[in-house]
């Protein structure tokens, strides 16, 4: 699954540890990241629930991820920590977007290129 992500995305580094008293292994990748409402008019008819079936409303730590990358996988954006809950367009299948709830201005507070940690 994080294989596919990197072929997908730009892969800059992975790091791996069999030691369990350090922190767990992920893959860094670079991508677009951009925002989202939990409206109708940006999502569709049931804007509260995400791809994996939660309800990601009143929330600020879901994200829709690329269909390469599981539901459920936790990603780290800019320092903060997200759960891929919701999926995007097939046409944005590359890109981020974090769920900004009903907050309007975070959606272009959040908008750019940054380098993103998936967590194994």
């Amino acid at each position: 699954m994080l294989i596919a992500a990197s072929l997908l995305l730009l892969p800059m580094i992975m790091t791996t540890s069999e030691d369990p008293k350090t922190p767990p292994s992920y893959q860094q990748v670079r991508a677009f990241v951009t925002g989202y409402n939990t409206t109708v008019a940006q999502t569709d008819s049931t804007p509260c629930i995400g791809a994996s079936g939660t309800n990601i409303c009143g929330r600020r730590d879901a994200v829709a991820c690329p269909r390469r990358i599981g539901l459920g996988t936790v990603v780290e954006i800019r320092g903060t920590t997200y759960v891929c809950e919701d999926r995007l367009a097939r046409k944005y299948d590359r890109r981020f977007d974090i769920s900004c709830d009903k907050d309007k201005s975070c959606p272009t507070e959040v908008t750019g290129w940054a380098t993103i940690r998936i967590y194994n």
